[in-house]
């Protein structure tokens, strides 16, 4: 009835996450050193630090699941 994940599969999602995010960061750095910083790589490299930080701060809570009243 209800599929239960694998620890490999949730324990690869974050680790996922960390990879596109760094290589977003260093794509946008790249691009702000083609571009020599200009006004949108900038911008851009304030939007990726800013989603990293949103990822890594605010992390899902655990639900509990028992039912006590």
């Amino acid at each position: 009835m209800f599929q239960m994940k694998s620890p490999t599969r949730s324990a690869l999602v974050p680790l996922l996450l960390l990879w596109l995010a760094v290589h977003a960061v260093l794509l946008a750095v790249l691009l702000g050193l083609k571009f020599l910083l200009t006004k949108s790589a900038f911008v851009a490299v304030l939007l990726v630090a800013g989603a990293v930080f949103l990822f890594a701060r605010f992390r899902a809570m655990p639900r509990n699941l028992s039912q006590t009243a």
